[in-house]
């Protein structure tokens, strides 16, 4: 039989280290998120702007052209993913048609219900803009060129009251998102700029969920020649 060992019991320690103290950080230590002091403070209402309106001259559906107040909410938004965007497959940027000739405008659209126009003298602005099954944007169109004068690329913003062309497409297009304009007689020789305006069903322009985004109208600058095109349009 081994012989039993004898433990020697390990002495207590006769103190023990006192804990390890931090500094408290100073106020000015301690980093912060500083506010944006770029930012308008916003209008608030405790009755959601119901009242907003009042006394003013309301919209009531028309397009009153001295202005007026619309108390229709905003309706329904769209998630990200289903954000509208636009391109000019005809005229493209810097094509160069047959002035005086009949030519095609055409836009392919995504994320986008058209079809669905509302009559614009007396349902103008008058309904929440809403989405389809998809959750895309019920809605239509519109298609505007503009004379830009001697400039191709002017530095002075042109006119909204004048146009050489307007037209709101009204229709559902190939069902793909292909939408088109026909622009009969064509346009005198000159430069031009065409630019889409996506709306909701009320003709009120489309309500996206996030600020930061790409645009979702598009717009192109050409010429029309007496000298002939590239654009067979």
């Amino acid at each position: 039989m081994l012989p039993l060992r004898t433990v020697t019991p390990i002495r207590a320690r006769a103190s023990l280290r006192p804990p390890r103290e931090f500094p408290t950080p100073s106020a000015s230590a301690i980093p912060t998120r500083e506010p944006q002091t770029d930012n308008n403070l916003s209008n608030s209402d405790d009755n959601n702007f119901i009242n907003f309106c009042q006394g003013e001259t309301l919209t009531n559906g028309l397009q009153n052209e001295g202005g007026s107040c619309n108390g229709i909410p905003m309706g329904k938004i769209p998630s990200k993913n289903n954000m509208v965007s636009s391109v000019f497959t005809s005229p493209q940027n810097g094509d160069t048609i047959e002035a005086d000739t009949d030519f095609t405008v055409s836009i392919q659209m995504s994320n986008f219900a058209p079809g669905t126009f509302t009559n614009a003298d007396n349902t103008y602005y008058s309904a929440p803009q809403d989405l389809d099954g998809n959750g895309n944007i019920i809605g239509h169109t519109h298609v505007t060129i503009q004379d830009l004068g001697d400039d191709l690329n002017p530095t002075t913003p042109l006119d909204p009251t004048q146009f050489a062309f307007f037209k709101g497409i009204n229709d559902a297009g190939d069902g793909n998102g292909l939408l088109s304009a026909d622009v009969d007689g064509g346009l005198p020789a000159g430069n031009y700029r065409l630019c889409s305006m996506a709306s909701s069903a009320n003709h009120q322009p489309v309500l996206m969920p996030v600020a930061q985004r790409g645009a979702q109208d598009d717009c192109v600058r050409f010429t029309a020649s007496d000298n002939g095109g590239n654009n067979n349009s």
